[in-house]
């Protein structure tokens, strides 16, 4: 596609720029939402006791589990992000950009590994381009590339992992540098998410025993197995995690295998396009353009990745997007290849069907026919171009301005971000206990049933005065899964923010 090195350079430096704008630009905008304020509160506290300690002798952060890991470190979910957040606010203070910071940074460094990685397997540069471009312009990568939260890590270590594990089957490269390079990414991944490590982990090892058994001594293996478990082995023991998958079943396993198809298809690598493409190179004998000869184990790493991962989230409680972003780089990957397979049967047809791929909802579920087709990067571009004020920042800022500093806060959701925003004690307890502090915030989505219309809600209303904020009581403020996600502030959402304030 492009011979010229030059011009390769100058594509990758002007994309590398675009995807610096779309990372960092507004970062700071948008209040943190629960899971981000959550990472931002536990890192502020892991600065003052060494551990992410849900206790500041304050205030208490908790989760959905009984046990609120008051003294001790947070059991419900991996360290490296509390850490590497404590390690921002160290260095630059604590703000909403600080908190976002290192995790926009991690996710510039997944552009880069992940066109290392493309040019690793694919041996072809033009490959890597189109990669890139459609990672950049990926709205799923980059609504949670920017979040104070794990996600750009397990990317991040999920290539570094891919790209250490082709080095040290390279005979051409230090074994000893690119064990500790694999070892050091199978651990950092681990801390990232622990539950996203196992499938990753465990379809590098299946690949090994199925391509390349004999390629690396058992010397070799043991010492990588060896550290990686002294890293992650004792966390495992102390988090118990395995009490919080919920109980198995095949209906709920049924269930989370649609979704994870439905949200690939939907939101990642428009699965029809992908079979309906291949059954047409296959029919006509054709194949994509490379310069070398593919190495067709390394697609079934990718592959052993992928099915792996959605194989592993059967198990899992909940069911999520988030899990499987990992695998988005991957899937880029493998449109970039087939791609090429378009452009040598028809130039025009590639240059289209990239456009479309790549700027536009028109392969995903439901487009054009039950919607609308859209530019998503026009909304995205018009988010971090635009002021936001979503249902947190209005609380803050009302509170900032009228709030004592003595003053205790009842909040039935949303309580680390008032922990991270303000130095107001935050009763987050449950939210039927009838106490009756200087303020209560009442968010409508958030209300248990049996408060509605009970004698503790008209108690509040006989004894508080009741001040309607004119911002809308949206559920979340603005979390980064693509059906929800609001890229402009709401304004015709049919309740309020309401705050109960002690006459």
């Amino acid at each position: 596609m492009w011979s010229d090195e030059k011009t390769i350079n100058s594509i990758l430096i002007l994309l590398l720029l675009i995807a610096g704008i779309f990372l960092f630009a507004n970062l700071g905008n948008v209040y943190l939402w629960q899971d981000e304020a959550t990472t931002a509160v536990l890192a502020s506290n892991t600065l003052t006791f060494g551990v992410p300690r849900a206790y500041d002798g304050e205030n208490l952060v908790r989760n959905i589990y009984e046990d609120p890991c008051k003294y001790k470190g947070w059991k419900y979910g991996a360290w490296l992000q509390f850490y590497v957040t404590a390690l921002f606010f160290w260095l630059f203070g604590k703000s909403t950009f600080i908190a976002r910071l290192p995790f926009a940074l991690f996710s510039l460094g997944n552009v880069v590994l992940c066109y290392i990685l493309s040019n690793r397997i694919f041996k072809n540069k033009s490959i890597s381009i189109i990669t890139v471009t459609l990672m950049i312009f990926s709205m799923p990568f980059l609504l949670y590339a920017r979040q104070c939260r794990w996600y750009a890590l397990v990317m991040f270590f999920t290539l570094s992992l891919l790209l250490s594990y082709l080095n040290l089957l390279d005979n051409n490269k230090n074994k000893f540098l690119s064990g500790l390079g694999f070892t050091g990414s199978a651990i950092c991944l681990f801390h990232s998410n622990f539950g996203i490590f196992p499938p990753v982990i465990g379809a590098v090892g299946l690949h090994y025993l199925v391509f390349n058994r004999k390629k690396l001594s058992l010397k070799t293996i043991v010492s990588i197995i060896s550290i990686t478990a002294v890293f992650t082995v004792p966390f495992v023991l102390y988090c118990n995690s395995w009490e919080y998958g919920g109980d198995f079943s095949l209906e709920r396993a049924g269930d989370h295998l649609e979704f994870y198809i439905r949200v690939l298809n939907k939101y990642i690598m428009p699965l029809v396009f992908v079979f309906i493409s291949l059954i047409f190179f296959y029919m006509s004998k054709s194949f994509p353009i490379l310069k070398y000869p593919l190495d067709r184990s390394l697609l079934w790493l990718m592959i052993m990745v992928m099915i792996s991962t959605i194989c592993f989230l059967l198990l899992a409680d909940e069911r999520q997007l988030r899990y499987i972003i990992h695998l988005s780089p991957i899937c880029f990957m493998l449109l970039a290849l087939i791609l090429t397979g378009w452009w040598k049967k028809s130039k025009i047809a590639a240059i289209i069907f990239f456009v479309l791929l790549a700027f536009t909802n028109v392969f995903h579920t439901g487009a054009p026919f039950a919607k609308k087709v859209k530019l998503h990067i026009y909304d995205y571009i018009w988010e971090i171009t635009h002021d936001y004020d979503g249902p947190t920042e209005g609380i803050v800022e009302f509170l900032k301005d009228k709030a004592k500093p003595t003053d205790v806060v009842k909040v039935n959701y949303g309580s680390p971000a008032l922990m991270f925003y303000t130095d107001l004690k935050i009763d987050n307890d449950t939210f039927m206990n009838q106490t009756y502090p200087e303020w209560i915030i009442h968010r409508n989505d958030w209300a248990p049933e049996e408060f509605r219309g009970s004698e503790y809600q008209k108690k509040i209303e006989s004894l508080y005065n009741k001040i309607v904020l004119p911002i809308a009581d949206i559920r979340f403020e603005n979390r980064p899964d693509p059906g929800y996600h609001k890229f402009r502030t709401v304004t015709d959402w049919p309740n309020n923010v309401v705050i109960y304030r002690k006459k």
